[in-house]
Order: C-alpha cells, then structure tokens, then sequence
C-alpha cells in the first residue's frame, strides 16, 4: 500500500501514514480533501517523496 505524508494548508499540520490513495490518505488524517498537499513516498529519486500518482492535483504546492 502506497505510504504518504499530508499537510494540512490551514493548520500547517503534517499527517503520514498508508493509504490506498491520495483522497483516502486525507480522509484518514481527517481533514478536507480541498485543504490538504499531499506527498507519496518513492523509493526513486525524488528525496523521497513525489507527486501523487493517482491525484497530481493534490500535489500542488500550497499558495504562499
């Protein structure tokens, strides 16, 4: 299962843990699909982390 780490644009809040997908992985953090960046765990370059595969959207940098 895919692991992510998601934050939380409001609160600044981080939230890392597996889940079947990019939506799911905010829904378990427990936070609105629309507020959160997510991030998926790649063993391939990257530093580690990269855009979701199955939601690019949501890989989005936050507005500064």
């Amino acid at each position: 299962m895919p692991r992510y780490r998601v934050m939380h644009r409001v609160s600044k809040m981080w939230w890392e843990g597996e889940a079947p997908s990019a939506q799911e992985a905010c829904q378990k953090a427990g936070w609105m699909v629309r507020d959160c960046w997510v991030r998926q765990y790649s063993s391939k370059g990257s530093g580690g982390w990269k855009v979701p595969d199955d939601n690019p959207e949501l890989g989005r940098r936050p507005p500064t």
